[in-house]
């Protein structure tokens, strides 16, 4: 398609947000074409969608299964087709926090079948994967405490529907990451994500930035 995308995938609280911000601040300073989006929410259409999905009810009304995973799958199409598909055939480097990898994942772990997340794929992203997944890995009870305290720290923040699942939860959806990276070794790239955020960053940028001078763009010397 002309572009090169890459994501960000991992539990909660594995600094996933953190790290797009300092790869999209290092392409930026590079003069690379970018553009930087996440799921849900992508568009204005899908900001209404986030709320839905994410934020915890306060009359503990769930969304079933199935309703969750169609959810995220139409916000997913709607995102493709406006944001991303239309990035990569001008040229340009997109950066995603989380996409398909997340639904199988979470969405897996909250019982869908691997055959059904196969299907909706094929419907969905039509053959469309990453260039490069990196995939912050992160014990999922240490991951909780910091995403505990962000949430505590950030006056207002309500996304915490996934925060305030068990813990047996977050282990199933780390072992369903690890689990794709294992599937596919050439695309997902597993950093750990329990050093410093600097550190991280610069292990991130050295998986980076080869990828994308193979692919055909064109970096200087420019520091962290």
């Amino acid at each position: 398609m002309g572009g090169f995308l890459i994501t960000f995938e991992g539990v909660e609280g594995s600094g996933k947000s953190t790290q797009v911000g300092l790869l999209s601040q290092r392409l930026s300073r590079e003069g690379l074409p970018l553009v930087v989006s996440r799921e849900p929410g992508g568009t204005e259409l899908c900001k209404g969608l986030r709320p839905l999905l994410l934020t915890e009810r306060g009359d503990g009304e769930k969304w079933c299964p199935d309703a969750e995973l169609l959810l995220f799958c139409a916000d997913r199409a709607q995102h493709l087709d406006a944001v991303v598909r239309p990035a990569l055939r001008e040229g340009r480097i997109v950066v995603l926090d989380r996409f398909e990898d997340s639904t199988w994942a979470y969405q897996g772990a909250q019982g869908a079948k691997e055959k059904t997340l196969e299907e909706l794929s094929k419907i969905v992203a039509k053959g469309l994967k990453p260039d490069l997944t990196l995939l912050l890995d992160a014990d999922p009870a240490k991951a909780l405490g910091r995403a505990g305290a962000r949430n505590d720290s950030e006056e207002g923040f309500s996304e915490t529907r996934f925060d305030n699942e068990a813990l047996d939860f977050h282990k199933k959806v780390r072992e369903r990451f690890l689990a794709v990276a294992s599937r596919e070794p050439g695309r997902v790239l597993v950093i750990r994500a329990d050093t410093d955020p600097a550190g991280i960053a610069e292990k991130i940028w050295l998986e980076v930035e080869p990828r994308l001078r193979a692919a055909g763009f064109s970096l200087g010397d420019c520091g962290v």
